[in-house]
C-alpha cells in the first residue's frame, strides 16, 4: 500500500514525507489505504508529513484488551506522541476516527493546529443520533464482476452509484471489511461512547475545524454537526446534498477540494500568528 510501515503500541502506520505532522484517523471498520488513496495523491508533494494509522482491531493494528473508545483513544494518542513527539499537528478523521479525533482535540487542544472532518460520529449511541434520510442516484447501470458480495452495502452506504463510485468503494472500503477483527468491531459498538462525550460536544476548540457531512447521511446525519459547529467559532461546515456517510466516495473531488481550501487557509493563520 504505502511505503515506511511501522508500529508502535500496537498500531501500525505510515509515515510519508516530512513538515507539518496530519494524522489521519479513518472510519470503523475500514483501514489507513481509505485515507492514504483519498488524499496522498493532493499531498505527496507537500510540505506536510502524512501519518496515515490503522484503528486498534482493524486492519494491521492489535487489538485493545477491553474493547471501548476510550481505551482506544488513549492508545491513539500514545502513538501519535511516540510517531512525532512534542510537535503540534493538524488532524484528520472519518465517521469514528472523526469521534476519536474529537476526543483527541479535547485532550490535547495545545498540541492541535486544526481539525478536517467528514461525517463525524457526534452522538455515540446510534439510537440517539438525528440521522438523515437515505436514497441512491443511479447515474449508470453498474453490474459488478468482482467483490459482488459487497454491492448491496455499496447501495445501502453510497448515494451517487456509478461506475466510478463502485470503483471508489472497492479501493477504500472494501479493504478494511476484509481485515478487521470482526469479533473486537463488534465488542467495540457496545462501548463505542468515549466518557466525556457531553464534554467534547460543548467544548469551543481554540483552533480551526472544518467539518462535512451529507444531507442523506443515515449513519450519523447532518443537523448535531451544525450544532456542534454553531458554538465553535473556528469552526466551519460544509453540508452537500445528495450525498451520503460515504461522503468520500459520493463527493471525493469535492472533499479533496475542501482539505486543499483548509490547508491553504490554515498554513496562513499559522504563518501571520
Amino acid at each position: 500500500m504505502t511505503e515506511d510501515n511501522k508500529t508502535t503500541s500496537g498500531i501500525a502506520y505510515s509515515s510519508l514525507g516530512v513538515g507539518t505532522p496530519i494524522i489521519f484517523l479513518h472510519g470503523l471498520a475500514l483501514n489507513k489505504q481509505s485515507t492514504y488513496l483519498l488524499f496522498d495523491p493532493l499531498l505527496k508533494s507537500s510540505k506536510y508529513q502524512r501519518i496515515y494509522l490503522d484503528l486498534p482491531g482493524m486492519s494491521q493494528s492489535a487489538s485493545t484488551s477491553s474493547n471501548t473508545s476510550d481505551d482506544v483513544l488513549e492508545i491513539i494518542i500514545q502513538a501519535i506522541q511516540e510517531i512525532i513527539g512534542n510537535k503540534q499537528f493538524i488532524l484528520y478523521g472519518h465517521s469514528y476516527g472523526g469521534y476519536l479525533a474529537l476526543g483527541i482535540a479535547s485532550r490535547l487542544k495545545s498540541k492541535i493546529l486544526g481539525a478536517f472532518l467528514t461525517c463525524p460520529v457526534v452522538t455515540a449511541i446510534d439510537s440517539d443520533r438525528q440521522r438523515g434520510e437515505h436514497i441512491n442516484i443511479f447515474k449508470e447501470e453498474v453490474l459488478p464482476s468482482k467483490n459482488k458480495e459487497y454491492f448491496t452495502d455499496f447501495l445501502n452506504m453510497n448515494v451517487v452509484i456509478s461506475q466510478r463510485t463502485w470503483k471508489s468503494y472497492q479501493e477504500l472500503i472494501i479493504p478494511g471489511l476484509q481485515t478487521e477483527n470482526q469479533l473486537f468491531v463488534k465488542n467495540l459498538k457496545s462501548h463505542y461512547a468515549l466518557t466525556f462525550e457531553e464534554s467534547i460536544k460543548k467544548t469551543n476548540y481554540p483552533f480551526p475545524i472544518t467539518i462535512m457531512v451529507g444531507r442523506n447521511d443515515q449513519v450519523v446525519g447532518y443537523e448535531e454537526q451544525l450544532q456542534f459547529i454553531a458554538h465553535n467559532s473556528n469552526g466551519a461546515i460544509v453540508l452537500l446534498n445528495q450525498t451520503g456517510h460515504n461522503l468520500i466516495i459520493d463527493q471525493r473531488e469535492v472533499v479533496i477540494f475542501h482539505l486543499s481550501m483548509f490547508l491553504n487557509a490554515l498554513a496562513i493563520q499559522i504563518k501571520n500568528k
